[in-house]
């Protein structure tokens, strides 16, 4: 009986751990772009594409501080981890669809000009010096 035990752990440990590494940036980037111009009927219904819209003008996302081109301040960290029960959906589709939005809405919210995604799941929030 104890024999058992221990891989039965284990499997359920594996089944509920996130398997997750290294995401592309173009497919973030694209799904945020997509997202922010896309309409949809229950957007128009509830203003919520227009919303987006008005986050993805207001707020900049970078990769690194070496694209900003103003002096700039952190007025806030963040970081981006969703529920997710790994049995029914995987972290990966859910980070790569929501990370950038999730992050330029939060900036938005405190009025910030921008977003530096730094490593996996966490970025800073950005306000410019001018």
């Amino acid at each position: 009986m104890k024999k058992n035990i221990i891989p039965t752990i284990a499997v359920v440990v594996l089944l509920f751990t996130s398997c997750s590494s290294y995401f592309s940036v173009e497919k973030m980037k694209s799904n945020y772009e997509r997202r922010a111009h896309s309409t949809t009927i229950v957007g128009k219904m509830l203003s919520t594409d227009k919303r987006e819209t008005n986050i993805y003008n207001a707020v900049k996302v970078y990769m690194n501080e070496k694209e900003v081109e103003h002096p700039f301040q952190v007025i806030a960290l963040g970081a981006y981890r969703p529920f997710i029960i790994p049995l029914i959906r995987r972290e990966r589709p859910r980070i790569e669809k929501y990370y950038f939005l999730r992050a330029a809405k939060q900036a938005y919210k405190l009025k910030a000009d921008g977003v530096i995604i730094d490593d996996k799941n966490n970025y800073r929030i950005i306000k410019y010096n001018d």
